[in-house]
């Protein structure tokens, strides 16, 4: 498992920027799977979280009222789930080391999101162990004041966010970042974004959002591609392609 080196706040949270971090989800790619950055395609989740960061995943019904689809065990203790005879929530204990998602995604309609959110606690699990080790001294980021666990909800957007007023926004935000970044790799988007252009007979460039109804369309139409390649959602495919400046509101470039 690829390392990330960097330095930290006195809270233990990395002080990265976020070019540094696409850099690191390039390195952790390759070190796991490195046809994925020359082979435009689904990246393997669930290999990727057992085989690669040695975690093990488990299913519960979450409690809807909280939000949570998925949490990060760092170490041993509970977690409060929903029975699913009686509808009443009780606790059950996890190992560290563990990914705890939300049932409703093993659902077919929901496998990329499935996807994405698992990606997302082994993005923790990378970024964020030192963070949540027992003698930090920083005090409680946990999730819910349970100081060792690590929460993804499915109503905070924080790929397009800009707001980081707590170390919980921060760490989020990076591991939705990196999670984004190692489903759709750089290389391989670039290479994807390529061959989009290439079946519709055109060069290469960057799609201006508001200033044509065709670059409009195309933008749809370049966003559920990747989106199809890399089996994620199209929210996060548009995230990734702006992200990179393929897709722009205004002004144009070439992808980075």
């Amino acid at each position: 498992m690829v390392e990330l080196i960097t330095v930290y706040s006195p809270t233990k949270i990395p002080f990265i920027t976020y070019e540094a971090l696409d850099e690191y989800a390039t390195s952790v790619v390759a070190d796991f799977a490195p046809q994925r950055l020359k082979e435009p395609a689904p990246h393997d989740v669930f290999g990727f979280i057992r085989d690669y960061l040695g975690l093990n995943v488990v299913y519960y019904k979450l409690p809807h009222e909280k939000q949570v689809i998925g949490f990060t065990a760092f170490h041993g203790g509970v977690i409060h789930v929903v029975n699913e005879r009686t509808s009443l929530i009780e606790t059950a204990p996890v190992s560290g080391g563990t990914v705890i998602i939300d049932k409703s995604l093993t659902e077919e309609r929901n496998v990329r999101r499935l996807r994405f959110t698992a990606t997302h606690e082994g993005s923790h699990w990378l970024l964020h162990r030192k963070a949540f080790e027992n003698d930090n001294p920083s005090g409680n980021i946990g999730a819910f004041n349970i100081r060792h666990l690590a929460a993804k909800t499915g109503t905070a957007d924080y790929s397009r966010s800009k707001l980081e007023k707590t170390d919980k926004d921060r760490t989020e935000r990076q591991a939705d970042f990196l999670a984004a970044a190692i489903l759709i790799p750089r290389p391989a988007l670039r290479i994807a974004y390529c061959d989009f252009f290439h079946d519709i007979c055109e060069k290469p460039r960057a799609l201006v959002r508001g200033a044509d109804p065709k670059d409009e369309y195309k933008a749809k139409r370049l966003t559920g591609y990747i989106a199809n390649v890399f089996n994620v959602s199209n929210r996060a495919a548009l995230i990734r392609l702006e992200k990179l400046n393929a897709i722009v509101s205004q002004g144009a470039g070439d992808i980075r």
